[in-house]
């Protein structure tokens, strides 16, 4: 299997969080898609929802959303053809596809891009009360390294391993682990959405929480490793009374099979970008990405049918973007 190596060129803007509601035509489905997304009550949930709404609104598909642990869970489930699509990150895409990293042992050979969503935003947390300011101040503390199976828990491990900090990682589902911070079993928590994270502001509002702020010279250290990953900044009055901080972003979104229809891809592509500004009009962070962020950060191939319409754009497809089975 060839390697997909190219780096992705990350720009990640810091985005606000906006549920709004509008409205759509609604077109007849006749044909049922799953796509694996995230737990509930997080940002990305309804991100996921808001595009498999206007997708299935416009196509003759309906896509549910499942709830799952994560990308991770996405990853391994898509590979045992469980899911038709699923949710997905940058660096998640290229391990599974290249067999490398978590999936070293199960690789998919046959993952393909449809689209990225928006960037996401890695947050790190703790209890103002806690005392801990900095990243070293997490060693050998209890602290929750983001949700089981997701990638923030991952990308968590990867750039503390980088960075030198041992916590005493304590893995459990977001929602604990904000119960656990608020009571006080666990110094702080992290997680991998787009800001402002309601379970963080939930957290905030009981228990006054602190976000640890990378400096430069980590930035530059991490990004140096781990090229998917881009610095960006979570902006001052993101959470109450918290000033700016530095962190960490990845591009998200949405993975499928090869062997899923090249024209049941196609008219899903085609109808999310051709709503695009319904999606990114009540889920913000996904303003300015548009087709060519996707072809820009591909970090594994795109699928065929999602190829045909970025072809159709008139868009430039580098080499390595395209799949085996359109070369």
């Amino acid at each position: 299997m060839t390697s997909f190596t190219r780096k992705a060129r990350l720009l990640i803007p810091a985005s606000l969080l906006a549920i709004g509601s509008l409205g759509a035509t609604s077109a007849q489905a006749n044909t049922s898609l799953n796509i694996g997304a995230v737990p509930t009550g997080t940002g990305w949930f309804f991100g996921i929802s808001e595009g498999a709404r206007v997708i299935s609104a416009n196509t003759p598909y309906e896509i549910t959303v499942r709830e799952t642990g994560g990308t991770r869970e996405n990853a391994i489930r898509l590979t045992r053809g469980e899911l038709d699509l699923a949710f997905t990150e940058a660096l998640v895409g290229y391990e599974m596809y290249n067999g490398t990293g978590r999936f070293e042992d199960t690789p998919n050979p046959d993952a393909r891009l449809v689209y990225w969503i928006a960037p996401s935003t890695m947050h790190w947390a703790v209890r103002e009360d806690s005392g801990i300011e900095d990243f070293e101040g997490l060693n050998g503390q209890r602290f929750n390294p983001s949700s089981i199976g997701g990638g923030g828990e991952y990308i968590t491990e990867l750039v503390f391993d980088i960075l030198g900090v041992a916590p005493d990682f304590q893995r459990m589902r977001i929602d604990d682990a904000a119960e656990g911070v608020v009571d006080g079993r666990l110094v702080g928590f992290s997680y991998n959405g787009v800001p402002p994270i309601p379970a963080f502001t939930e957290v905030h509002s009981s228990r006054t929480l602190r976000l640890l702020s990378l400096t430069d010279e980590q930035v530059e250290q991490v990004t140096a490793e781990l090229p998917f990953l881009a610095g960006t900044v979570i902006p001052e009055g993101t959470y109450r009374d918290m000033p700016e901080a530095t962190s960490l972003g990845i591009y998200m979104g949405v993975a499928a099979n090869a062997d899923l229809s090249d024209d049941t891809v196609y008219e899903i592509t085609k109808a999310y970008w051709e709503n695009h500004e319904q999606v990114a009009n009540s889920f913000k962070p996904a303003e300015g990405v548009t087709p060519q962020t996707v072809i820009d950060n591909a970090t594994f191939p795109l699928h065929a049918g999602a190829l045909r319409y970025y072809q159709e754009l008139g868009l430039d497809i580098p080499e390595e973007v395209i799949p085996p089975e359109a070369q």
